[in-house]
């Protein structure tokens, strides 16, 4: 079974987040970093590098695979036209509805927590009058929070943003000055740090990656970074550090708070014996120290993630190749008008050479008409810079949005080398207004193997340019479908015309197959309406190694599903050959590129059968 592109980015993502956290954990062990400022500055670079790291990292595109030599491979369809593709096994999608369940219950875990919270505040009592050091102490921080005694809540609280508020707990009123002082100026320094705001962001974080641990655990080093930084700057406000540690010990003895994650509490249990450590042995690093442990943690944790993305790579779908007669159709507009034409000059240099030719520019019209945009997308390159001047300047009738058209300027020299004529311009679509030539050598095209066995038929028509001793020396698309124009062209350019003829003319071409050259009989038949996938890419399944050592041959059968962008969504093996040529089969199949099926003009997703025939030599 092979898991969907998603799953396997996720998992390689969670994987190099694992692998980042620890190699960060264990730099911090080793290089004791015990300062709370630099602690809570290192994690948090940890958590952005994490967040930020399927930016930070090239991701690759898928490979495919290349045939091994000493081997062939072919492939046959057996194509079961207006079958609806099954999705992936059920096990993926209730994957994906695992992850976005459990975000959704921690989003509403968080909203419940914030309603909580102004629940409490709106019931609390206001603290009037206040005892007189908090509007000191919040004179000397800049800060001026709203009080509130809250029965409900068992430790301080502090939250929202205007105003903030501070939630005490009744006890807190039973505790000593020195005691109350010192839980004061810890909820006023987190309303001057504006610490709030962090834990909210965090929240968030812990939410959207709630199935990962190692994301839990780096916030949960934050947090405790934080208190302790919070409760050296408690101690330098109030200069009492030991009724500080008592005040954590009182708060310790009567509950720890809500734990809604809406507000950060006051005291964690876990937390507490690491912030009592700290602020009783008072450590210290010196700047040389700081500065010389960073910037080589930096460096390793740089190594550490380099060697998790070289590890488990993300990856990008690999992009659909384009055949070599397909070219992008421009849009078209059958309200362009053109209301202001400037001609381009001959290039006299051009005109000396007897240089001719047509000219083919992509514009984008803008809304207002303007010419917005010009590129080349064929035409000799002397007179190339002339049609691009010239069309740059030219104005259409303004159109309800922006369109992609293109034009053609048709270069062409007077008999005698006379001045020639203004170059003529036509729309594709349009007919050439040189008329039709007739050849005297015609070459008929070979019908695409590709278009037969899709039952593809239609009619493309080609703009050829003719020189004047007869032969075709441009040939550009006006219209026909992809898999007919390359033969089409390959036929049309060994075409030959009556001499002293030149100028442009159209040819058409159709492409019709009899009735013996149908799809093979295995095919379901079509309706009407219905085309079938066709292959555009389709690279040969490599042997492996114990197949080729043991001359293994035979065929695998697959069904695979087939969506409406031409992508393989699926591939099962229906008959078994061998279990490596198995996996070879369906990991190069699902690198396949097709032309839609369609019904009634609109791509659709089929199932297909097709089988891989592995051939030794």
């Amino acid at each position: 079974m092979n898991p969907p592109l998603w799953f396997a980015n996720l998992l390689a993502y969670c994987l190099q987040l694992t692998a980042l956290v620890l190699a960060g954990a264990a730099l911090a062990a080793v290089f004791r970093l015990r300062a709370p400022r630099v602690l809570l500055a290192y994690w948090q670079g940890l958590l952005a590098a994490c967040l930020l790291l399927p930016l930070l990292q090239p991701w690759q595109a898928i490979p495919v695979p290349t045939a091994a030599p000493g081997g062939s491979v072919s492939i046959s369809f057996r194509v079961a036209a207006g079958s609806e593709v099954e999705g992936h096994t059920s096990l993926f999608p209730l994957i994906l509805g695992v992850l976005l369940a459990g975000m959704l219950l921690r989003l509403g875990w968080l909203a419940l927590g914030l309603r909580k919270l102004q629940a409490i505040r709106r019931t609390a009592q206001a603290l009037d009058p206040l005892p007189a050091w908090i509007p000191e102490l919040g004179s000397r921080l800049g800060v001026s929070p709203a009080w509130f005694c809250a029965p409900e809540v068992e430790g301080p609280a502090t939250f929202g943003i205007h105003p903030p508020s501070v939630l005490l707990p009744q006890r807190f009123f039973a505790l000593s000055p020195p005691f109350q002082r010192a839980i004061a100026g810890h909820e006023m320094l987190h309303v001057a740090r504006r610490d709030w705001i962090h834990n909210m962001a965090e929240e968030l974080v812990l939410t959207i990656y709630w199935f990962h641990p190692a994301v839990a655990w780096v916030v949960n080093r934050i947090r405790l970074s934080r208190e302790q930084v919070v409760d050296e700057e408690v101690v330098r406000l109030i200069s009492a550090r030991q009724p500080y540690v008592r005040a954590l010990l009182e708060i310790a003895t009567g509950g720890t708070g809500p734990a809604w994650g809406a507000a950060p509490t006051f005291l964690k249990e876990r937390q507490l014996a690491s912030r009592i450590e700290l602020l009783v042995k008072e450590v210290t690093m010196s700047k040389l120290r700081i500065v010389l442990s960073v910037s080589a943690m930096t460096g390793l944790l740089i190594l550490a993630g380099g060697a998790s993305i070289w590890a488990f790579p993300l990856r990008a779908p690999a992009p659909a190749p384009v055949p070599a007669a397909e070219a992008p159709a421009p849009a078209a507009d059958s309200d362009l008008k053109l209301v202001s034409r400037v001609n381009p000059v001959y290039p006299a240099e051009a005109k000396k050479a007897g240089i001719q030719g047509i000219v083919v520019l992509r514009a984008t019209i803008a809304k207002d008409g303007t010419v917005s945009d010009l590129k080349v997308v064929s035409g000799d390159p002397q007179l190339a810079d002339s049609a691009l001047n010239a069309v740059r300047q030219w104005r259409y009738a303004p159109l309800e949005k922006s369109v992609i058209t293109d034009v053609r300027v048709n270069y062409t020299l007077a008999d005698g080398g006379g001045t020639p004529p203004a170059p003529t311009v036509a729309k594709e679509g349009e007919e050439a207004t040189e008329g039709t030539i007739q050849p005297i050598k015609q070459i008929q095209p070979t019908y695409p193997q590709l278009a037969k066995a899709g039952g593809i038929q239609g009619i493309v028509v080609l703009r050829a340019t003719i020189e004047k001793d007869g032969s075709v020396s441009n040939l550009e698309v006006v219209r026909g479908h992809p898999l007919l124009v390359k033969a089409a062209i390959d036929a049309v350019r060994q075409w030959r015309y009556p001499a002293d003829n030149a100028g442009t003319t159209d040819v058409t071409l159709n492409f019709t197959l009899e009735k013996d050259s149908a799809p093979a009989a295995n095919s379901q038949p079509l309706e009407t309406g219905e085309t079938r996938p066709i292959p555009i890419f389709k690279p040969d399944p490599p042997y492996t190694k114990e197949a080729k050592a043991a001359k293994l041959q035979g065929t695998v059968v697959l069904r695979i599903g087939i969506g409406a962008d031409g992508t393989v969504s699926d591939a099962k093996v229906v008959k078994s050959l061998d279990p490596g040529l198995d996996a070879s089969a369906v990991k190069t199949v699902m690198t396949w590129k097709f032309h839609p099926a369609t019904k009634d003009g609109k791509p659709v997703p089929v199932k297909s059968t097709i089988e891989i025939n592995f051939k030794f030599y």
